[in-house]
């Protein structure tokens, strides 16, 4: 029986400052990472300003009731680079499995859900770049 290969790559749903052009995207490039596409979470997810982060940063909780979709990108990082990018992942944000529109599961940014005492629900804007594009009006 033939083994198949480990895969190459490994996909990574991001939500935040890790989206194109924003704070820490850089370190995504750094690491080999390509853009795969941008799409939106399931209608399962809230979206929250995380408060004291530097830079500003949310945390996506996959919700029971009342979720909504979130924009989101998905990227590929190499396996060789995808250790040392998850290790430097500060806490409370994590990585786990996020549920993408149209029911693909991707690996992806959560967070834990103490991190949201004092901390703002923005979902209502469906996504971190149009919550920051409100912040500047």
């Amino acid at each position: 029986m033939a083994s198949e290969s480990p895969p190459s790559r490994v996909r990574v749903v991001v939500c935040g400052a890790h989206l194109s052009g924003l704070p820490l995207n850089s370190q995504l490039l750094e690491c080999g990472g390509t853009l795969v596409r941008a799409t939106a979470t399931a209608a399962e997810y809230r979206l929250y300003e995380l408060p004291g982060t530097v830079p500003a940063k949310p945390g996506l909780i996959r919700v029971k009731n009342g979720g909504v979709a979130i924009a989101v990108e998905v990227w590929e990082i190499p396996m060789e680079t995808y250790g040392s990018f998850v290790a430097g992942i500060p806490e409370p944000l994590g990585i786990g499995r996020v549920r993408l529109e149209g029911g693909d599961v991707v690996q992806g940014f959560l967070c834990e859900s103490v991190a949201l005492d004092g901390a703002r629900d923005v979902s209502e804007f469906g996504g971190w770049r149009a919550f920051l594009a409100s912040k500047s009006k």
